[in-house]
């Protein structure tokens, strides 16, 4: 199971981490921490605070934390009243129980939204999601169109690269267990050497637990159903896709799809597509940012968020 950070007080990390990117915020804060029971799991999530601003919820990606948007968050909450969940099986939200384990995760990930909101009680929020966030942001949109005035897809849509996903796989693969919390960071700064150590090593601050072991990854791993055959996995992706593609037609919350530069995540076709399918949808690039825009390019991506809603609000 999850366990919470041993770094309780992380300001002088923000700050350094602020500082190696340039990041000149009005002021550094940390979010509150809240906790709540949904669908039989304790959620964690952060609240950025100035609660008379309109909300926006941050969904993040698979493999990351509701800490991957406190950069940009630094920026965004001076326009926005900012919360962000650990959503399940990551960070310091629980783990899909046993009971659970046959059913679908992204349903399963859909009806947590659909509760999350819920629990905020907002009449409206503006929903950002990125990759895994993105897609349930967009599943949930697409059927409750009226509690979302604005929404923000980052760096996903219903066909992905497969480079990327290799990647990324095979850097978690690594990098399971290791004895010290340095060989994660000396690992991390190979694997994305355009990302500050100062950066990296917040990042991983939030995604880390101690073990007996030494430190390994919060995130859960929850094995995949077994396929009978090559062809029904294939069958079985183009079935989630063609679900998606139907949820991004039947959309009309003004969209913007936001796609990092260099991603190898978002074929820059697939996002024009998106972008050609919706009923009213821009497409942003972010330059100098891969799959994890937020993360990459957090000022880039908080400055294009906040013109384009103001844009549009």
């Amino acid at each position: 199971m999850t366990t919470a950070s041993p770094f309780a007080n992380y300001l002088d990390e923000m700050r350094a981490c602020a500082e190696s990117i340039n990041l000149k915020p009005r002021e550094f804060v940390q979010p509150t921490d809240h906790h709540v029971k949904l669908n039989g799991i304790d959620f964690h999530y952060v609240d950025w605070g100035n609660a008379h601003l309109p909300p926006l919820v941050l969904l993040h990606g698979g493999a990351l934390t509701a800490h991957t948007w406190d950069m940009s968050a630094l920026l965004l909450r001076d326009r926005y009243h900012v919360i962000a969940p650990d959503q399940r099986g990551h960070g310091d939200t629980g783990w899909t129980p046993e009971s659970q384990a046959g059913e679908d995760n992204g349903d399963l990930m859909l009806r947590d939204t659909e509760a999350f909101i819920e629990h905020l009680g907002f009449p409206q929020v503006v929903l950002c999601g990125m990759s895994m966030g993105g897609q349930n942001a967009i599943r949930y949109t697409a059927r409750h169109p009226e509690r979302v005035s604005r929404l923000i897809i980052v760096d996903i849509a219903p066909v992905t690269m497969q480079e990327g996903q290799i990647e990324m796989e095979a850097f978690r693969v690594e990098t399971e267990t290791m004895s010290r919390f340095e060989d994660f960071l000396e690992r991390a700064i190979k694997f994305n050497p355009q990302r500050k150590p100062a950066h990296l090593k917040y990042s991983l601050m939030h995604s880390l637990k101690p073990t007996a072991d030494g430190w390994t990854w919060k995130q859960q791993h929850r094995e995949a159903p077994a396929q009978p055959d090559e062809a029904a996995m294939k069958a079985a992706a183009q079935k989630r896709s063609e679900a998606l593609w139907a949820d991004v037609r039947a959309i009309k919350t003004p969209t913007l799809l936001m796609r990092g530069s260099i991603s190898k995540i978002l074929a820059p076709e697939v996002a024009a597509e998106v972008v050609k399918t919706m009923k009213d949808a821009e497409l942003v690039m972010i330059e100098g940012a891969g799959h994890s825009v937020q993360g990459d390019q957090p000022a880039a991506f908080a400055q294009a968020a906040m013109a384009w809603l103001e844009r549009r609000a």
